[in-house]
């Protein structure tokens, strides 16, 4: 399997070939989100000229995704690059792309699949879990009821939930009161985010596992008048999670840099086509913003 996954079969260059270019599959998780278009412009920024990515948009929907993988797969394309929705769900996906001879590189979330994925691309998360959890407990003087909003099923997310836990885990008088998954957005999180002010009105601190969802949070919590009591911090670093630090409704986020972990996926594509070796595990760092940086 691992063959088949870093080496094209001369059948699947043929067919990337066929058009005079190479075809390069993209499977999205949820092209709504600003931070996965940012990635796509990325890719297209390092494309070769007479190239051509087919873009697909899960819309956060793994039978969505498996079906566009096995599209793309008819399609002729060299290489798949994939963000899992379902991390593992995904498994069946990445065996059928290795049945073709086209190799996998996942970008963004890791897939819970490593012989089936030539490479994966993607930010520190776990480090990023860690660098809001810090922040959040530093501004409550070590002492919180923190709510979490969480998005397990894809290893992205459980990553950097868990290293939010394991960074306030050094503060005992930090406390979990809930941990709730939620499909990520700011419509989705707003009417959770509702209902755990309603259930657990000790909170004063919330985890979000990106910025929209983030948002969605402070926008439900400065409806009930809590703002100045519940501190926010999120993942993604977004241009809209920065406006929400500069104005108060976020503590903090942790900054990705989707355009690179973009152009690396490309590039990491283009080695494979060639025959190159790839790095199996390639981290991109990220960085805490704060109202100390926010503007920069």
């Amino acid at each position: 399997m691992m063959v088949l996954a870093l080496v094209l079969s001369l059948a699947a260059v043929s067919g990337a070939l066929a058009e005079g270019g190479v075809k390069i599959g993209v499977s999205v998780a949820d092209l709504a989100n600003v931070f996965y278009a940012d990635i796509t412009d990325g890719m297209k920024s390092v494309l070769k000229e007479g190239d051509e990515l087919i873009i697909m948009d899960a819309d956060f929907d793994p039978a969505k995704q498996i079906a566009d993988i096995e599209d793309m797969i008819q399609q002729g394309v060299a290489v798949m690059l994939v963000d899992p929705v379902d991390s593992a769900a995904i498994r069946s996906s990445l065996e059928a792309c290795a049945e073709a001879g086209i190799p996998v590189v996942a970008y963004n979330s890791p897939c819970d699949a490593e012989d089936l994925v030539a490479s994966t691309v993607a930010s520190d998360n776990y480090m990023a879990g860690e660098l809001i959890g810090k922040a959040l407990a530093e501004e409550l003087s070590g002492e919180g009821k923190i709510a979490m909003l969480t998005y397990d099923v894809a290893l992205v997310c459980w990553d950097r939930a868990e290293g939010f836990v394991k960074a306030i885990s050094e503060y005992p008088g930090m406390e979990v009161v809930v941990r709730q998954e939620i499909t990520p957005g700011t419509d989705t999180a707003l009417p959770v985010m509702e209902n755990m002010l309603q259930a657990y009105p000790e909170i004063t601190g919330a985890f979000c596992l990106n910025d929209p969802s983030a948002i969605g949070a402070a926008a439900a919590i400065q409806a009930a008048g809590l703002h100045d009591k519940i501190k926010i911090v999120g993942v993604d670093g977004s241009d809209d999670g920065k406006a929400a630090i500069g104005d108060g409704r976020m503590l903090a986020s942790a900054a990705q840099h989707p355009v690179d972990i973009g152009a690396i996926s490309i590039e990491t594509a283009y080695k494979l086509i060639a025959g190159e070796e790839v790095e199996k595990d390639i981290k991109v760092p990220t960085e805490l913003v704060d109202i100390n940086n926010y503007n920069q």
